[in-house]
């Protein structure tokens, strides 16, 4: 962006700093976001933005305080949330330039105003509705064990190796860990397609996320899901049946629906830094 864009009238370049959309014209506002700064409403189109003002270049710190910064900014949200029940959020560190002639504040009006109509769909599709988190979690070492305990091929490898010798009994214990690592990929592919159908029966709006590295556990299962705030109860007596020995079940939520509330970032009105906050989407590792 070239120097003259970031600065109006001869004042220092302001930008605006983006948390979410809502519906209405809401203006009364008695919120603080990033570094204390005063939250504010810019209002269009019969939607509303909440933003502070900011220079124009993206937040950039150290790993604790750009945790603290994501954090402010999801209570920011949260705040607007619990006040009006649907939101859209927006990913941390969206922010909005001066530019075309236009102040930040025009841009953001500009922003509501074209994508008026889109933004109002989106918000009557979430209303009343929340996200919530699932994950199965293994405790490898034991969930391995009840593997191996009923798999024929790694009882037979076992039974022979008991008569071999030191050497020959090594080829076996290869064989049996290559066997055992077949069939803790079928499982996790079984389980991970059992939660997946029977949580989206429950729910059709569901997220399929990138599954974490866990130290000595395999995660198996990392979903979001939309769900309306007076049924969150029915997925928890779902999620119960998977609760097992050496299998950890997480349900966590409610929360504004980061995941399902995929704005359209068009490049002429503002730019959008890899965001921190929310629950990203993203190609599984096991898909249903």
């Amino acid at each position: 962006m070239k120097e003259s864009e970031n600065q109006i009238a001869g004042e220092a370049p302001v930008a605006r700093y983006i948390y979410c959309v809502l519906s209405g014209e809401a203006r009364d506002w008695q919120l603080r976001g990033l570094d204390g700064q005063v939250v504010r409403a810019v209002c269009a189109a019969g939607l509303t933005a909440l933003v502070h003002d900011c220079p124009p270049e993206p937040y950039q710190g150290d790993e604790e305080r750009v945790k603290s910064w994501v954090l402010c900014h999801s209570d920011v949200v949260d705040a607007a949330w619990e006040r009006y029940g649907t939101v859209l959020p927006l990913g941390f560190d969206t922010i909005v330039r001066p530019g075309d002639g236009l102040d930040a504040d025009e841009r953001v009006m500009q922003w509501l105003t074209s994508e008026g109509h889109r933004f109002r769909g989106m918000l009557e599709r979430l209303r009343g509705k929340v996200e919530l988190g699932v994950q199965v979690i293994w405790d490898q070492r034991v969930v391995g064990e009840s593997v191996a305990q009923v798999n024929d091929e790694i009882r037979l490898l076992r039974a022979e190796m008991t008569s071999k010798p030191k050497g020959l009994a090594y080829f076996y214990q290869q064989k049996i860990e290559r066997a055992l690592r077949q069939a803790i990929e079928t499982k996790a592919e079984e389980d991970y397609r059992s939660c997946f159908r029977q949580v989206t029966t429950l729910f059709p709006e569901v997220l399929s996320n990138d599954l974490k590295k866990l130290p000595g556990r395999l995660m198996i299962v990392n979903l979001s899901v939309l769900a309306p705030r007076e049924r969150v109860s029915e997925l928890g007596a779902v999620l119960a049946g998977f609760q097992t020995e050496g299998v950890e079940v997480r349900f966590t939520g409610p929360w504004p629906p980061y995941s399902f509330a995929r704005t359209p970032a068009s490049e002429t009105v503002f730019d959008q830094e890899a965001g921190q906050a929310g629950v990203p989407g993203g190609d599984p590792k096991l898909s249903p």
